[in-house]
């Protein structure tokens, strides 16, 4: 392609405002540049930096000197291409607009290629890292955060606190804590007065139980199995880990530092998350294991959390109120796992001071809003 001999452009000398026009001619070395007045400077291009001319349709310009220095504009880019062509040119550095095209394609490509990318890091990347996140962070915002979790949950929404169902919940958690050698956290268990089936490990050991799914259980023993199953979501940092894979990136770096500023914030992005994701199929297999585990060390027959999981798999939604289902799939395959975990027949276990009574203790629910009514 044949390009003009002669270029035209704008000279700013640094100390006026008002350009010079001059013409231009491309030489091997430098830019010659041709004044008015008929004298001609030289510019060689190892002395030049182009600031400008790097996208289609802008002008190009060249500055030379320190501070505010010599400038020269030419509104034709093609002028870089013809110094581009010159034999012996010493302007590599400056851009070459016959790369533009390509640069797109090496783009597109990138772009394209860059899509299994990202989707492995958050398909691998993340979850693999969330572990050892969840791992740093201090144990004194993970008690918080679960405080403010179990706040956030029952903001507008009354709990239970009938003495004589409070006792009975307390005494299970307290037989089940008992034989744990090292305990991080103080377990609360708090009934929400909702007709929910559902129940929700918050980071912490704070777990809440919505008095649906206690008013569900047919015995001490079943009631047993499910806070047993929630505490191993807490030990085993299930609960955290979720929260950190699902929340955003500026709740980690809090998390990390233990930044409790804005924490309220983060208890609602934690607790929508723990209500709507669900556990791993491997969280889960582990929370069932250990749970059925720590219920027997406690004395308690661990056949109370097959009859209740069985249960609810039989149950079917009525107005959208059972959700445990959602977040802790009792399939037929776990409940078979956990059945060949049974101890034999002959081992007998505790019964607890109100095991008579559950049917009625469990109905209690005497919320401060229902005592002022």
């Amino acid at each position: 392609m044949a390009h003009p001999t002669e270029w035209k452009g704008s000279y700013y000398d640094g100390q006026s405002l008002i350009p010079q026009h001059v013409t231009l001619t491309v030489e091997a070395v430098s830019l010659n540049l041709h004044f008015a007045d008929g004298t001609t400077r030289i510019w060689p291009y190892q002395e030049l930096r182009q600031t400008q001319g790097r996208y289609s349709g802008e002008e190009v310009r060249f500055e030379r000197g320190t501070g505010i220095g010599e400038t020269l504009v030419i509104p034709s880019a093609n002028i870089l291409l013809a110094i581009h062509e010159q034999e012996g040119s010493h302007a590599g550095h400056f851009h070459h607009p016959g790369t533009r095209r390509t640069r797109v394609y090496w783009t597109v490509l990138a772009a394209l290629a860059s899509i299994p990318i990202i989707y492995g890091i958050f398909t691998w990347g993340i979850p693999w890292l969330a572990r050892p996140i969840t791992s740093a962070i201090p144990l004194s915002w993970e008690i918080q955060l679960g405080q403010f979790i179990q706040q956030e949950v029952t903001t507008g929404t009354p709990v239970c606190n009938n003495p004589k169902l409070i006792h009975a919940v307390e005494s299970i958690m307290t037989a089940l804590t008992d034989p744990i050698d090292t305990l991080p956290y103080r377990f609360q268990v708090t009934v929400v007065d909702s007709s929910v089936v559902n129940a929700m490990a918050a980071p912490g050991g704070y777990v809440l139980v919505f008095r649906g799914l206690l008013q569900d259980t047919a015995s001490p023993e079943e009631f047993a199995g499910v806070l047993a199953h929630e505490i191993q979501h807490v030990l085993l940092q299930h609960t955290m880990h979720l929260i950190v894979r699902h929340v955003s990136m500026a709740f980690v770096i809090a998390a990390l530092t233990g930044d409790a500023s804005g924490m309220v914030s983060y208890a609602l992005q934690a607790a929508q998350t723990l209500q709507t994701l669900s556990y791993s199929r491997d969280a889960e297999d582990q929370a069932d294991e250990q749970g059925f585990q720590l219920l027997q060390r406690a004395g308690i027959n661990p056949e109370g959390m097959l009859t209740f999981f069985a249960k609810l798999g039989k149950e079917q939604p009525a107005d959208g109120v059972l959700r445990y289902l959602s977040t802790h799939p009792a399939t037929q395959d776990r409940l078979a796992h956990l059945k060949a975990l049974l101890p034999p027949a002959s081992t007998t276990y505790q019964a607890f001071p109100f095991q008579a009574e559950w049917s009625d203790i469990n109905t209690l629910c005497e919320s401060p809003l229902k005592a002022s009514s």
